[in-house]
């Protein structure tokens, strides 16, 4: 067995998705007897998070209703060539693994974006679907879509696209790293989050297992 972490680091001074989202904040705390504790400030959407149609719908299923078999499942890898900034995934591109994508796998994509995880245009640059392409993925009736880019819409102007997932009940699983790492095309996918009640979205430890 070989496990893959598809998981960014959370760290002071990392991207965000900006105002009112907070900067990322880790402080050490010291108790009186010497026991290290830390207080932690982030948004739900800070690093590789896992997130739920309650982004978008109020009644929607929070991440605390979302059972635990959806989180660990069977993924179809794909790597698509390294996407430029604002560079489309297309239709073309997603194609060829029609026959592979079985409903409810989840589908990981890899444009290579992660390389860009701590320049200053990973957000305001993010490769995205085109509609053509997004609409693919919901005809494969995806449990879970998985990418290693930030925006799955365009960043310079939201097209809708991540409502339609959400409307379909996808999860969406974002950004990731690492994609490139997995040797298999099938594996099992564990993506797993704190219990939060009323949350739509929460960083998680994202792994690929490859058996």
């Amino acid at each position: 067995m070989r496990i893959i972490d598809l998981t960014g680091l959370i760290e002071e001074g990392m991207w965000t998705y900006g105002p009112p989202l907070p900067e990322v904040s880790i402080r050490k705390i010291i108790h009186q007897n010497g026991v290290v504790s830390y207080s932690i400030t982030l948004g739900s959407i800070t690093g590789t998070y896992l997130e739920t149609a309650a982004h978008w719908f109020e009644n929607a299923p929070s991440l605390d209703d979302v059972p635990p078999e959806r989180l660990i499942t069977n993924a179809v890898v794909v790597k698509l060539r390294a996407k430029g900034p604002l560079e489309h995934i297309e239709l073309d591109e997603l194609s060829p693994y029609k026959s592979k994508v079985r409903k409810g796998d989840a589908l990981l994509v890899s444009t290579s974006w992660d390389s860009k995880w701590h320049e200053g245009n990973f957000i305001s640059g993010s490769p995205h679907f085109s509609r053509e392409a997004l609409d693919w993925v919901l005809d494969r009736k995806v449990s879970i879509l998985g990418g290693d880019i930030p925006c799955y819409d365009d960043p310079r102007k939201s097209e809708g696209l991540v409502k339609k997932l959400f409307s379909r009940g996808v999860l969406i699983l974002a950004p990731l790293i690492n994609i490139r790492k997995i040797r298999k095309e099938r594996v099992k996918l564990m993506a797993l989050t704190p219990r939060i009640k009323g949350t739509c979205a929460f960083p998680c430890r994202a792994m690929a297992i490859e058996g």
